[in-house]
């Protein structure tokens, strides 16, 4: 496979699973299906976005082509669907299963568009010349993977995941660095691969775990 095959694949997949995890939030928060669809939108397109601006591609690629929007509507209706046939007739499933059903959902997906779109983020920024600015880039990336799911916490009216107790943000940092660091070690797909399994693996572990960042408490 052609690395802009893999990329290409990669960013699907990380637009359907960032999109899926938007649907999940907009339906407990009880939204109706255009606003799921909005909310599934924003969550799969809006790393991106911030992504191009910083790096001055404008209008974002997002908004140049339609594609990815509307995979991510796609997605999410489809999703909707396979809710409303789980809700409807999986009757031997109590609220409780469903409800952890939900979250593993939840988790797995965010967890997927935030490895695949934290190294497609970086990898935008080696693409514009900025190789020897780890610093730049790795913010891109960390930048890309929380942004859309930022922009779908605030919009759903909750505290986004980065800035809550559980670990999110920072597999995305070291998955970053082993980006950068591996880049001329291996093949870039194969570092790139590398890299989004140790973010999605990482993220899914410590959420399992219940492993927390030290907090003050509250005020």
């Amino acid at each position: 496979m052609e690395i802009s095959n893999i990329y290409l694949f990669l960013e699907i997949l990380g637009t359907v699973a960032f999109a899926i995890s938007g649907t999940v939030v907009g339906m407990r928060h009880g939204l109706d299906v255009f606003g799921v669809s909005v909310l599934a939108a924003i969550t799969a397109v809006g790393g991106g976005i911030f992504r191009d601006l910083l790096l001055g591609n404008t209008p974002p690629s997002a908004l140049k082509s339609p594609f990815f929007i509307t995979l991510s509507i796609i997605s999410s209706i489809v999703a909707m669907i396979g809710a409303t046939v789980i809700n409807k007739y999986q009757t031997g499933l109590t609220i409780l299963k469903l409800s952890r059903f939900y979250n593993r959902l939840l988790l797995i997906s965010d967890a997927i568009g935030l490895g695949i779109f934290t190294v497609l983020g970086i990898d935008a920024g080696i693409s514009k010349g900025y190789i020897h600015n780890e610093f730049l880039i790795i913010f891109l990336g960390v930048l890309t993977g929380v942004g859309g799911g930022m922009l779908r916490d605030i919009v759903a009216n909750q505290v986004p995941m980065i800035f809550r107790e559980n670990i999110y943000a920072l597999p995305c940092v070291i998955g970053g660095l082993l980006y950068v660091y591996t880049y001329d070690l291996f093949s870039r797909d194969t570092a790139l691969i590398l890299a989004v399994l140790f973010i999605v693996i990482v993220r899914i572990v410590t959420e399992e775990r219940k492993w927390n960042l030290p907090s003050i408490g509250k005020m």
